[in-house]
């Protein structure tokens, strides 16, 4: 009998109704994700791998951007709860922003995961790459070059990963014995152009730098043109280092040198984590952090 209705069912092309299925389970096998802005390369890796885990355990994401307006962001957790959606992926960094929405939510019992973003004090799953480390395999690449000068370029001081990116770099060079007072400069934002007038400016300030790290692979290269520029070569009078390997890394001149990070691995790991929260309410609230990797090329002096 089952392999005659299964039979008709391939001939009928009949599927089941999903506001059914969602009556009679109380789910309804929907996921909302949240992140700040579409065109981010590592939040794009990250809803890469959320969404083809969620397909593996037969769930779906409704994805929302905020275009990186946090203050549109009570609306979409609104609309979604409207929508039933089972958990929530909320995928954008930590930043000084008001989070009473996201408490609000888990006080109602949704089921919430973020990716880099950390509430200090408040239970929370979390996923995020170890950037202490990532920032401290970065600056040790360089250490071991030979370099004593090792300026940095970082992002936004008000990200978490910047301010751990900058802790990793502050421990390798304390390790060594070497300072770093002078040779640090705060970019502003993530651009190209943030990185070449950073560079331009730490020149200016501290031009016996001989080795250069970027918080991201963006500012690297811009960094790279302003080195250019000023006529120094790569990695000859001033080695650099990135971050994230986005594509262009590999493909910059000279190759990039980069800490890589698992990006889609942040997004199936977030997503194994959400599901489970649906599936078992009580489950503990965790933060994993998983590791950053050191990408040699030529722009460190080493392929």
């Amino acid at each position: 009998t089952r392999q005659r209705v299964h039979q008709v069912i391939l001939e009928l092309g009949y599927r089941p109704s999903a506001i059914a299925r969602s009556l009679i389970s109380n789910h309804t096998y929907t996921l909302g994700l949240i992140t700040s802005d579409f065109s981010d390369y590592f939040f794009t890796q990250v809803i890469v791998g959320a969404e083809a885990e969620a397909r593996r355990h037969d769930y779906f994401f409704m994805l929302c951007s905020t275009e990186r307006n946090p203050a549109d962001e009570p609306e979409f957790f609104r609309l979604l709860t409207e929508r039933n959606v089972d958990g929530i992926l909320f995928a954008r960094p930590s930043t000084e922003q008001d989070s009473r929405h996201i408490l609000s939510l888990l006080q109602q019992g949704m089921p919430l995961v973020t990716t880099a973003y950390h509430m200090p004090g408040i239970p929370l799953t979390v996923v995020d790459v170890d950037n202490v480390d990532g920032g401290f395999q970065a600056t040790r690449c360089l250490i071991d070059g030979g370099h004593q000068h090792i300026a940095t370029i970082t992002g936004p001081p008000d990200w978490k990963s910047v301010n751990d990116r900058l802790h990793g770099y502050q421990l390798a060079l304390q390790q060594a014995g070497l300072p770093f007072t002078d040779l640090l400069l705060d970019a502003g934002d993530w651009s190209y152009e943030s990185g070449y007038r950073a560079m331009q400016r730490l020149l200016e300030r501290a031009p016996q730098l001989t080795a250069v790290f970027a918080h991201n692979d963006q500012m690297a290269i811009g960094a790279i043109r302003a080195l250019l520029e000023a006529g120094r070569r790569i990695p000859e009078d001033v080695a650099v280092v990135g971050y994230d390997d986005i594509p262009a890394a590999a493909y910059s001149y000279p190759p990039l040198t980069t800490i890589r990070q698992p990006m889609r691995k942040v997004g199936k790991v977030a997503t194994q984590l959400l599901i489970e929260a649906i599936r078992n309410p009580n489950a503990e609230k965790k933060e994993v952090l998983l590791k950053p990797e050191l990408v040699r090329r030529e722009s460190c002096g080493g392929a």
